[in-house]
């Protein structure tokens, strides 16, 4: 009975000293500087004051959702489909397809891609119809029997994951900016 209560004291002992205290330290830098201008800064006039208010605190639940290291390079968009096959003979006939268009309009992306069971050969990144519509039209002489497909296209615009990532601040902390 003794060891049995001096092993639930030497547990509990450990339990109630082992906790780490983990803080934030962007959090933590914050509100040391909100507590710093409670007490002991005046705002004076001309001094710019910037208010960091909760809207990030909503974001932080979006954050958790979405994982920001793997942003997408495609965007929705539109293709002009040059051809679409399944069965025999359809990938030389896709190569064929695409060495042509590629000969024809060397300033057109092409692609070739694989959709089982079909194989297709589609051209261009159009960010909306009216782009695709140009190019359809650009390309109708070599290549009539062409139409408009929804696909997701490369974009021009590459977007830095790590830029997107929300900091947690305490609402509304005011911090003095530099006379400017």
């Amino acid at each position: 009975m003794k060891k049995s209560a001096l092993v639930v004291l030497i547990f509990s002992f450990n339990a109630l000293f082992s906790q780490l205290n983990i803080s934030d330290d962007s959090l933590s830098e914050n509100l040391a500087i909100a507590d710093s201008l409670k007490y002991n800064k005046t705002l004076l006039p001309g001094d710019f004051v910037e208010y960091i208010d909760s809207f990030y605190f909503a974001t932080e639940a979006l954050q958790k959702k979405i994982n920001f290291s793997k942003c997408p390079d495609l965007v929705n968009g539109y293709r002009v489909q040059l051809f679409s096959c399944s069965g025999e003979g359809c990938k030389e006939k896709a190569n064929k397809y695409y060495s042509q268009f590629l000969i024809a309009f060397p300033s057109i992306s092409v692609y070739k891609m694989w959709q089982a069971p079909t194989i297709k050969v589609r051209a261009g990144d159009c960010r909306d119809r009216f782009e695709a519509q140009k190019i359809k039209a650009e390309i109708k002489n070599h290549f009539p029997f062409v139409f408009i497909v929804p696909d997701h296209i490369e974009s021009d615009y590459k977007i830095d994951c790590a830029d997107m990532k929300f900091t947690r601040t305490d609402s509304l902390l005011v911090r003095p900016l530099i006379n400017r």
